[in-house]
């Protein structure tokens, strides 16, 4: 709009005396002195244009309540605008402000303020006196501090702090008491007031990305909201300084670990010192080096060096620990792998300090490149020359280890003083393991009980206190109160000639023998604990015999064969990944091969393995790492190999997970150019970078060819970008499966009838050729359609991972609703968009599911309750809402036919429900429109904050089901975790797919 334009606009306005002005998005790029002349205004939109400036005029609207200046080159706001005091809108968002004026102070009716996306360093105390406020953001700027007075706000009931360069939070911000969520994240903190904890109402707090954060430590943070702020309550009542933290000692075999950490604990030299079998810990005492009255504590954890103890001793080697990295002069820097350790150290722990010890030197003198290692691995303080016999170097290193160790981020960590005196008395326990109910108890004794009982546990499981697996049902009864029991158990395993020699078999018989000196729970429970730590896995064939990945044959299987066959079929298609990694650590990828064990084919060695998704290996995937080229290969082939091809790779990043600091390039090889293959390969993150860009990234092109290759066909699947492409694939789909449907349905129901009522007889001949009837659908156009659904399914689950480990909104995140008054809704869905100006029928009922990827279904026992306030309720779940209708979707093909648990009239009625929710989903922007009209003030028109709003719906479906079924029945849904690592709810039927 030209200035004659605008000019024109503003005096017309004037005449009519209209009160509303919407201007936005008219590429205005300056506002004239005449905008003063609307006295009348009580709302104005000027977003999304250019404007550098605002005049001074702009203050003669004394009778505005909205401005909305948002997208704009705005540097500064004039003075006159605190004349604006009836204003309870106010949005200043993404434009060049550096200063908020303290005039901001005048406009005391606001109760949104929005500030966010600008170039913000401070703001003024005088932001204290808008105690009208109710939202306040002022996440993406660049603040360093809040001041005091933001605890005058007592009606804030947000408050968005995000993407800043906060270093602390003033006390104050105690006193928000309506304070419903506090959005941290990305900033610098090092840590929170406690009297964040008074804020009983706050149900959201992010504290992600601020790495410098010891209060709360990231154990806690880890663990949700719920779990900060029991924290922080209990540090109000008391808190304690613990001076204890983690010193390792890594190394190879024999160089000497075992003799220098005698040294320092003043024990005199044993030149036979036995070998140390799997770990050892022991307590070092260290004077502080600056405070006179505290005496450091260092569990000192000294690791057997040979190779077949590194997978075992990975799951020890925590982050923000100090390190002692020893090698022998004797035989060189180059046979100590040096490299080695050091890279696996900065994958594991990319945040601990290390120490190079040379020892032997009264044999050899340490010859080492120091210069170029500290330049490679900033983690390295310095080297010191030690000779355990002579005693030579050793009180030098012991200073040193005093220095670093003070400086530890976790060294003098305020508890709150009753779980410190919990924790101390559990770790004084003489007996090697106690039963939870034993640790419970325990804790109760120094006042810590409920949920913090549990928060202390798993923070104690984090520091490796203890070993506790409260998600697991085969170990959440059994606490470990000594890991360094369990670790050389599992090291009579993995050292033992039998299981070496019959190439990983390890028997039951063998187990007695071996770990013949405990009871025969507690084998058990050990047998668990390697499956948990991916070191082995029991048998598909025989449940007696398990399988020790470790000590596999490092000679290739014989696949091939097998392998090239499948490319043969002429629907075959491939996807395939490579991970380059700067060192491959021990347990690559063994730990995977036995987290995969449920697709194994039996054809597996060390570094690989052949798997497949069903007993008709219709897909067939291969996995194997190249140590000399330091990468690992996964290919997937098959028809529709995308489903099997997320999984397994979601399991392999889980695994990569465990190292934090491991440096990784992914990357996809070019599909090929019509019939010619091609050699170049696609960066990974280039093509996602590519996707999520505004607009996206069409094509990308080949280095080799210098031809176009479709960003959208390589993702396909992979990325939620795609999903509209494949939910179009499961149309055409459904398409062919209404075609069969008819003729096949009957046959299902059938077979279905006599799985759950087996006392039922129908005779073989029926059966058998019903069973073909199946296999042959199931092996054409079904077998696609549910491998396309699951696919859908599993980037739902994928979306919620984080938030579902959170105790706060861990719950069934699966539903269908009904409507309890079907023709109202209906007479509601058929009028047209200007004349829906009320709100819709209130009743509905939701109806939990079963989650299990492709087969999403409603749960048969119970799992259904009434929602009053329908229209309230559904604003909260609008960002839940609008990922789960589509993963419904695309499950409605195989709804009636495809689920083999629910009788048919339940799975009717479940695709009646997909019909409603879709037409929910369609109207939710005109409630979004009547709700912002009611006196609720939904906040669904702020800006999307992604998960931030996901996790606000989970935890609101959370708090609804705790209060509708507070036994947590839930429909009888089981919470598994998968070996890919995502949480799922599943009915009996699809639980059994995970049982070990």
């Amino acid at each position: 709009m030209n200035k004659k334009a605008l000019l024109q606009k503003i005096n017309q306005a004037a005449e009519e005396q209209v009160e509303t002005l919407d201007l936005s998005g008219t590429g205005i790029d300056e506002l004239p002195a005449e905008i003063g002349s609307l006295t009348n205004l009580t709302w104005l939109d000027l977003s999304d244009n250019q404007l550098t400036a605002i005049p001074p005029e702009i203050g003669k609207l004394t009778r505005l309540t909205r401005l909305y200046l948002s997208r704009n080159q705005l540097t500064t706001i004039p003075l006159e605008m605190g004349t604006l005091t009836n204003l309870t809108r106010l949005t200043l968002a993404h434009n060049q402000l550096r200063i908020i004026p303290p005039e901001i102070g005048k406009l005391t009716r606001l109760n949104w303020l929005h500030l966010y996306e600008n170039q913000f360093t401070t703001i003024p105390a005088e932001i204290g006196k808008l105690t009208q406020l109710t939202k306040l953001y002022l996440y993406h700027n660049r603040l360093t501090t809040i001041p005091p007075e933001i605890g005058q706000l007592t009606q804030l009931t947000r408050l968005s702090l995000y993407n800043n360069q906060l270093t602390a939070l003033p006390p104050e911000i105690g006193k928000l008491t309506q304070l419903y969520a506090l959005q941290l994240y990305n900033n610098q903190l090092t840590t929170l007031p406690p009297e964040i904890g008074k804020l009983t109402k706050l149900a959201t707090l992010i504290l992600n990305n601020n790495p410098n954060l010891t209060s709360p430590p990231p154990a806690i943070v880890e663990q949700g909201t719920k779990a900060i702020l029991a924290y922080l309550r209990e540090q109000l009542e008391g808190e304690t300084e613990q001076w204890v933290s983690k010193m390792l000692l890594v190394g190879e075999g024999g160089v000497g670990k075992t003799s220098t950490l005698c040294s320092l604990l003043n024990i005199p030299f044993n030149g036979e010192e036995e070998t140390t079998r799997g770990v050892d810990i022991r307590d070092l005492d260290l004077n502080h080096p600056e405070k006179s009255d505290v005496t450091i504590r260092l569990n000192c954890w000294d690791f057997g060096g040979q190779t077949i103890y590194h997978a075992t001793h990975q799951f020890f080697l925590t982050d923000r620990s100090l390190f002692i990295l020893v090698w022998d002069t004797r035989h060189g820097w180059e046979a100590g792998k040096l490299y080695k350790w050091l890279d696996t150290i900065q994958a594991r722990a990319p945040h601990s300090p290390i120490l190079l010890v040379a020892a032997h030197i009264d044999e050899r003198d340490a010859d080492l490149p120091l210069a170029e290692l500290k330049r490679k691995y900033p983690q390295i303080v310095d080297q010191f020359k030690v000779s355990n016999k002579k005693q030579t170097g050793i009180e030098d290193l012991r200073a040193a280890i005093t220095k670093a160790a003070a400086k530890l981020p976790l060294m003098g960590e305020k508890w709150p003083a009753a779980w410190l005196n919990a924790a101390e008395a559990i770790r004084e326990r003489e007996e090697q393991h106690i039963t939870a109910g034993q640790l419970t108890a325990a804790m109760a004794e120094h006042n810590v009980t409920g949920d913090n009982a549990g928060i202390l546990a798993k923070w104690m499981h984090d520091l490796g206190d203890i070993l506790y697996f409260d998600d697991d049902e085969e170990l959440k009864d059994t606490v470990i109160l000594e890991p360094e029991w369990v670790s050389k158990y599992i090291g009579r395993v993995l050292e033992s000639e039998e299981v070496a020699d019959g190439v990983g078999i390890f028997t039951r018989e063998l187990m007695e023998e071996l770990w013949d000196d405990i009871d025969l729970v507690m084998r058990d429970r050990f047998l668990r604990l390697m499956e948990k730590f991916d070191l082995s896995y029991r048998t598909l064939e025989d449940r007696e015999i398990s399988l020790v990945v470790e000590r596999l044959s490092l000679d290739p299987a014989d696949y091939e064969e097998q392998w090239d066959a499948i490319k043969n079929n002429p629907d075959c298609n491939e996807i395939s990944l490579k991970f380059a990694l700067n060192t491959i650590p021990a347990g690559i990828p063994t730990w995977f091969i036995a987290r995969s064990h449920r697709f194994t084919t039996r054809t597996h060695w060390r570094s690989g393995a052949l798997f497949t998704d069903d007993k008709e290996k219709r897909h067939l995937a291969l996995v194997y790492v190249d140590e000399h080229l330091r990468c690992i290969h996964l290919i997937v082939r098959g028809p529709v190999p995308h489903n099997f091809f997320t999984k397994l790779k979601d399991g392999l990043e889980l695994t990569l997970e465990r190292f934090p600091g491991l440096k990784i390039k992914r990357s996809m090889p070019c599909p090929g150019h019509g019939d010619v293959p091609c050699i170049f390969e696609f960066s990974y993150e280039s093509l996602i970078r590519a996707i999520e860009k505004e607009p996206p990234v069409d094509n990308m092109q080949c280095q080799e060819a210098f031809t176009d290759v479709p960003v959208r066909g390589l993702l396909y699947g992979l990325h939620p970008n795609t999903n509209k492409d494949v939910l179009s694939h499961i149309e055409e789909l459904n398409v062919k499966l209404d075609k069969q449907r008819d003729q096949i349905s009957p046959a299902f129901q059938l077979i279905q009838y006599q799985q759950y009522h087996p006392r039922a007889i129908v005779d073989e001949p029926t059966m058998k050729d019903l069973s073909d009837k199946i296999d042959l659908f199931m092996q054409s156009t079904a077998a696609a359609f549910y491998n396309l659904s699951a696919l859908i399914a599993r980037g739902f689950t994928n979306q919620f991972k984080i938030e579902q480990a959170k105790i706060e909104s861990h719950c069934p995140n699966v539903f269908v609703l009904h409507p309890l008054d079907p023709p109202a809704w209906q007479k509601f869905f058929l009028k047209s968009d200007s004349l829906r100006k009320e709100l819709p029928p209130s009743r509905l009922e939701l109806h939990l599911c079963c989650q299990a990827p492709g087969s999403w279904h409603p749960t048969i026992d119970n799992g259904v309750y009434k929602i009053k306030r329908s229209w309230d309720w559904l604003m909260t779940m609008t960002p839940l809402l609008q990922h789960i209708i589509p993963v419904l979707t695309s499950a409605v093909g195989l709804a009636v036919t495809g689920i083999p648990i629910i009788a048919p009239d339940i799975a009717k009625r479940f695709v009646g429900s997909i019909k409603f929710m879709k037409e929910i989903l369609k109207i939710l922007p005109d409630l979004n429109d009547l709700a912002l009209n009611n006196p609720a003030e939904f906040d669904l028109k702020t800006p999307n904050q992604g998960p931030y709003f996901e996790g606000a719906a989970l935890r609101a479906l959370r708090k609804f089901l705790d209060d509708q079924d507070p036994a947590q029945h839930w429909g009888g849904l089981k919470k598994i975790l998968t070996p890919e690592g995502h949480y799922l709810w599943l009915c009996d039927f699809h639980a059994k797919e995970y049982a070990r």
